[in-house]
């Protein structure tokens, strides 16, 4: 029988338990199968097994082969100095061993690497006395392979580049390791935008998603059936369960689903993609937007006209519709303090600075005056239809002329008013921001957008509702004490000035927002 990671920590880290007679304090053993629970008085506990004392008599049970329950259960975890880390994909060879020498460097210590034969790294953080501060192990791992591990315990701490599926969620809540959903195990750790890249060369100016599926489906072959040269078509991209391509097989879902040609070329890294179509004048790539300046990045445009570039604020915002989010997971086991310590280090200031110079888009945030949104304005212009449209979004812009944006851009779990967590970790930032001082003597704008499903009476009050809602989540987070003379007003604009078609559901998602304005 193979022992679960979490018990082998147990074990690991029991030399802080003598084996010494305890008061009687009840506690409940359940076996790791689940089938087998026992409850009864703690004798002692030296590390290694439990002796405990029941109806039917005092017996010792072996630590791995069970799950302590309740107060008095002896701490064997919090203490630790050691966690594993699964990567999936080639996360675990991009910015992670950038993150941990920051985290190393950021305590005055250092950071001392080994390489096992399997792949796997070690990584010894040294305080600044010498000793030893923590002991990250990193291994690397498919999407499924590298759930496992965070569900089998071999891993306190995921990467990912997806979330996870419906089937995983069940299987690691049907296992009472939490819910993956939640705002405690599901962090947001970066966006990468998945961008479509060409030869500079290349006289097309921007392509639909529907285009795009239907060039890699291998339905369209030639550049002049998208208004470009009489050329054929030359297809690059990862293996179709990679990050990118899975990530854009799953938004062409929306367009009628996607099948990938066996005519592209199949390449191992964005950056090869990128260089390749760099030097192939009919070359088109999929590319994450870290690699992807090597060639040119093609803008997206909607069904409705609009047309979007991955901007870094247009990421950061996640307007830009093939913004990728990154994912950190973990479940909701007892987990070393060390390794929660790391986690916060990953979403301060300084860890998302790292993912910046990883080329990812990192979560601090971006402001933008009213004079760098052209494009937003311009998108507005196309999508409105009606006198009385158009004048609301002169309304909108005349209340933001003086002030500039925050690339906070607050979004809801599909269906609720319920804010989603990468939302409730901006309301965070955004707390620190105010407590910290950097609004003192201005005024937040808290802006709330729709859709365009219901009346327009019906989208006020939405959107209003909506702003007023996050109000009261940065006032709860940031402390009424704290506001100091910091002035925070909501106001509702409906569905004017849409960042996204309303024809599609991704469009309609993107549109369902609060925007943060500042002035």
């Amino acid at each position: 029988m193979k022992i679960p990671f979490i018990y082998t920590l147990k074990i690991i880290g029991a030399a802080v338990f003598l084996a010494m007679p305890l008061a009687a304090q009840e506690i409940t053993l359940r076996s790791v199968d689940d089938s087998i629970t026992l409850t009864g008085d703690l004798v002692s506990f030296d590390g290694s097994n439990y002796i405990i004392r029941s109806t039917i008599g005092e017996m010792s049970i072996a630590a791995a082969m069970v799950e302590c329950v309740g107060d008095f259960c002896p701490d064997l975890v919090t203490g630790l100095e050691e966690f594993s880390i699964i990567a999936s994909d080639s996360m675990g060879n991009e910015f992670l061993p950038a993150l941990i020498e920051a985290y190393a460097l950021e305590r005055g210590g250092d950071l001392q690497v080994e390489f096992g034969g399997n792949g796997a790294a070690q990584f010894y953080v040294i305080d600044a006395d010498g000793s030893v501060h923590s002991t990250i192990t990193v291994n690397s791992g498919s999407y499924t392979d590298s759930f496992a591990a965070l569900n089998s315990g071999e891993a306190v701490i995921g990467f990912f580049r997806q979330a996870p599926s419906g089937a995983i969620i069940d299987r690691f809540s049907r296992l009472g390791l939490g819910d993956l959903t939640s705002a405690g195990q599901e962090k947001i750790i970066a966006l990468n935008g998945v961008t479509l890249v060409v030869h500079p060369d290349n006289p097309v100016k921007s392509l639909s998603m529907a285009e795009i599926v239907r060039i890699y489906s291998g339905e369209f072959d030639n550049w002049s059936q998208l208004g470009g040269l009489n050329a054929p078509i030359s297809l690059y991209r990862l293996d179709a369960n990679a990050g990118s391509t899975a990530f854009f097989a799953q938004k062409a879902v929306a367009v009628g689903g996607l099948s990938y040609t066996g005519s592209a070329t199949v390449l191992q890294s964005d950056m090869l993609i990128a260089g390749a179509v760099s030097r192939d004048p009919n070359g088109i790539g999929i590319s994450g937007i870290a690699d992807a300046a090597i060639a040119r990045i093609l803008p997206l445009r909607s069904v409705c006209g609009q047309v979007m570039a991955p901007s870094r604020f247009a990421l950061k915002s996640e307007e830009y519709p093939l913004a990728q989010r990154l994912y950190m997971y973990t479940t909701s086991a007892q987990r070393p303090d060390r390794a929660s310590e790391f986690m916060d280090f990953v979403l301060s200031e300084t860890g998302q600075m790292v993912v910046e110079n990883a080329g990812y888009i990192g979560q601090n945030v971006m402001r933008l005056s009213l004079d760098e949104q052209g494009r937003r304005i311009a998108n507005a212009v196309v999508a409105e239809n009606s006198i009385t449209s158009l004048g609301d979004l002169q309304n909108l812009l005349t209340t933001v002329l003086e002030s500039e944006r925050l690339s906070l851009t607050f979004r809801f779990i599909n269906g609720t008013s319920e804010l989603d967590n990468r939302a409730q970790g901006d309301i965070s930032r955004l707390a620190n921001m105010i407590r910290g001082g950097e609004f003192d003597n201005k005024q937040i704008l808290i802006l709330g957008f729709t859709d365009n499903i219901g009346s327009e009476a019906e989208k006020a009050r939405f959107s209003q509702a909506r702003a007023e809602l996050v109000r009261e989540s940065i006032i709860n987070a940031t402390g009424a004490s704290n506001l100091g003379n910091v002035k925070i007003t909501p106001v509702g604009y409906g569905s004017t000035s849409p960042l996204a078609c309303n024809k599609t559901e991704t469009g309609q998602y993107t549109n369902n927002r609060v925007e943060i304005w500042v002035r």
